[in-house]
């Protein structure tokens, strides 16, 4: 298994970020206890996350609980209860055996065989409830409020992955540069290809391109090192020189910077190697004042 393309796929990051599938996140959680690289890399990136997270945390306003009590009154619940305790139009009713009852005003007096076992209730709304609809008022304003930070840590969560995704395209950018390095150095000691420099004309002094052709194969591979960019509507064009005719193996890709291109086949028995500027898709012939570089294989 090629380990460091998987970490690069960037199945970690969505991983700490929990945009996994369960099946995605069983093959990352199963990845890391088989593979140490897989592992490391994991905790490095929730230990990035945690830290981006925690260096963006925001606090509740200061003035948020004092906003939400300044709206709450508390004196209509002392008042009820105020209310509730005030005495009521009673009278008292004597019973046979000498002892007395409490009776509403307005209804007959009756005797009560178990007078002494009755038990009167007032039903009261306690003060504390109040107060409890009140903290739940509180607790769901405080809820909205954290929701709030949440979609704001999430919307952080989002930057940071394009970060993260940035920073791997960037590491990406490191390797194919690493890649192009080994590519020529591997071209410059291979006993397999003959080395043409191809040096700037008077048209463009200044540029360089390095040729490389399997005499035993015919393939020709280039490396350019300094040409102008090719102007809107024109491309360059690779020729080699065969019995003094121009052959020609193929045109150069505009985005040729940081590449080694590979190009047409030639024909054995090639004296030099040249490169003109043609219209976009090439011309059967050189336009030999367009001569840009030349170079003859030594």
């Amino acid at each position: 298994m090629n380990i460091q393309a998987y970490i690069e796929s960037g199945i970690l990051e969505e991983y700490v970020l929990g945009t996994v599938s369960p099946q995605e996140k069983q093959e990352v959680e199963c990845m890391s206890h088989i593979y140490p690289e897989i592992k490391e890399e994991l905790l490095r990136t929730e230990s990035a996350l945690e830290e981006y997270a925690l260096k963006h945390q925001a606090t509740p306003p200061p003035s948020l609980k004092e906003s939400i009590f300044a709206q709450m009154s508390f004196d209509a619940a002392a008042e009820e209860d105020t209310k509730s305790e005030e005495p009521t139009d009673e009278k008292i009713v004597s019973l046979a055996d000498g002892t007395a009852v409490v009776q509403p005003a307005d209804t007959d007096a009756r005797v009560i065989d178990n007078a002494f076992d009755r038990v009167e209730t007032k039903e009261v709304t306690p003060f504390w409830s109040k107060l409890a609809v009140a903290a739940a008022v509180l607790l769901a304003v405080f809820a909205g409020w954290s929701a709030m930070q949440m979609t704001d840590l999430k919307s952080a969560n989002n930057k940071m992955a394009a970060e993260v995704q940035s920073m791997q395209a960037d590491m990406a950018g490191i390797r194919s540069q690493a890649e192009y390095n080994q590519a020529l150095a591997t071209l410059f000691r291979s006993p397999s290809y003959k080395h043409v420099h191809l040096a700037g004309l008077p048209k463009s002094p200044e540029s360089a391109v390095s040729a490389f052709w399997n005499t035993a194969t015919n393939e020709v591979l280039i490396d350019v090192q300094n040409l102008p960019a090719a102007p809107q509507g024109k491309q360059y064009q690779l020729w080699s020189i065969v019995d003094g005719k121009p052959v020609d193996i193929g045109m150069i890709d505009n985005a040729f910077t940081g590449k080694v291109l590979k190009m047409k086949n030639t024909k054995a028995g090639s004296a030099a190697f040249a490169i003109t500027l043609e219209k976009e898709g090439g011309n059967p012939t050189p336009t030999m004042e367009e001569m840009y570089v030349m170079g003859k294989v030594v």
